[in-house]
């Protein structure tokens, strides 16, 4: 990842560490499209961007890979992994497998509170035209729902699924922007589970990750047929 610019500060945040904050960034740019598929990162390229050690570097790159976002290669060093219409579908499977669960395990304890909490996050992210920060209230929305289940784990591989499909759902954001649809049925969710229908909150979610899971498809094939 070369550049001209010179080092980027990363003293200033409170309570992040260093190999935190340069993660944050290289997973903003894989995330947007800033750093393509395959493209290989350099230690020392990146130490220089940040004007850092190769130290904090080295640990930002295991977390990118940890997450799926790159690849530790013999002797091509660190690859940002590759996007594919099977990968995708793969994820979106999975969270249709994982999300209901969670939901199911949740509801119960989704108390009026919590869920003006949750509220209070759409709102957030409807005032936001940054579609990295809001991919990043997306997912805070739905670990407000998910959280209450009380599996750490469950969220934690939830949590890593939505990194990952924000690499396939961000550009398209990007390039036709969301849903006309995107901040109501979300809405609607809180709105069933006030009701008391969680059934329908929980066809509400799934319904959600297939309409998504459908436009990114047709962008795959409009990208194919360019």
């Amino acid at each position: 990842m070369a550049s001209n610019e010179g080092p980027i500060s990363v003293a200033g945040a409170l309570r992040r560490s260093t190999p935190d904050l340069i993660a944050d960034a290289l997973r903003r740019a894989i995330l947007t499209g800033a750093i393509n598929g395959g493209m290989q990162l350099k230690q020392n390229d990146v130490a220089t961007r940040f004007g850092v050690s190769v130290v904090p570097v080295r640990e930002a790159f295991q977390k990118l890979v940890a997450e799926g976002l790159a690849l530790l290669q013999p002797n091509r060093g660190v690859t940002v992994t590759t996007i594919s219409e099977q990968d995708f579908a793969e994820i979106a499977e999975i969270r249709c497998l994982l999300e209901p669960h969670a939901f199911r395990l949740s509801a119960p304890h989704l108390t009026p509170s919590r869920l003006t909490h949750s509220q209070k996050i759409l709102q957030r992210a409807a005032a936001t035209e940054d579609v990295y920060r809001r991919a990043e209230l997306h997912w805070e929305f739905h670990r407000s729902l998910y959280e209450c289940a009380e599996r750490p784990r469950l969220l934690g591989q939830i949590a890593g699924l939505y990194t990952s499909i924000n690499r396939y759902l961000l550009p398209v954001w990007s390039k036709v922007g969301l849903s006309a649809n995107w901040i109501e049925s979300h809405v609607a969710i809180i709105d069933a589970v006030r009701r008391g229908d969680i059934d329908g909150a929980e066809a509400l979610i799934v319904n959600q990750i297939s309409e998504a899971a459908d436009r990114v498809r047709k962008d795959f094939r409009l990208q194919t047929l360019g």
